[in-house]
């Protein structure tokens, strides 16, 4: 964790971050099972779902203050990998988008069949 990184506004994961906890988690489930999980994720935190790209396979979350873009990448058609990029409305994060993508990660765990992280380099 940097000095920089606290006051960044926008975080996002990939498959070899740097970071361990913002690596790309991969699940035991296919598409349409992860948007429900996101759906009901996003009911529970009072968040809206503005749109569900099944071509792309993007989901938009608008939430109080930020949004999050969640690629949703089909290894096989019962593995899947999730993806975060969160955007903070304000000029300063303080670690705010990280929290967010851990609290997404935890609760898709809760719901969904956690596979492992960082699979596919």
């Amino acid at each position: 964790m940097s000095f920089k990184s606290f006051f960044r506004n926008t975080c996002e994961t990939k498959e070899l971050h740097v970071d361990p906890e913002l690596r790309t988690n991969y699940y035991r489930n296919n598409f349409n099972q992860a948007v429900d999980a996101l759906k009901q994720i996003a009911s529970e935190e009072h968040m809206e779902v503005k749109d569900v790209n099944k071509t792309h396979r993007e989901i938009y979350i608008l939430g109080d203050g930020f949004d999050a873009i969640v690629t949703v990448s089909e290894i096989t058609p019962v593995e899947i990998g999730i993806d975060f990029k969160v955007n903070w409305f304000s000029g300063f994060g303080f670690h705010r988008p990280k929290k967010k993508v851990v609290i997404f990660y935890a609760k898709l765990k809760n719901i969904l069949r956690f596979k492992g992280v960082s699979l596919h380099p």
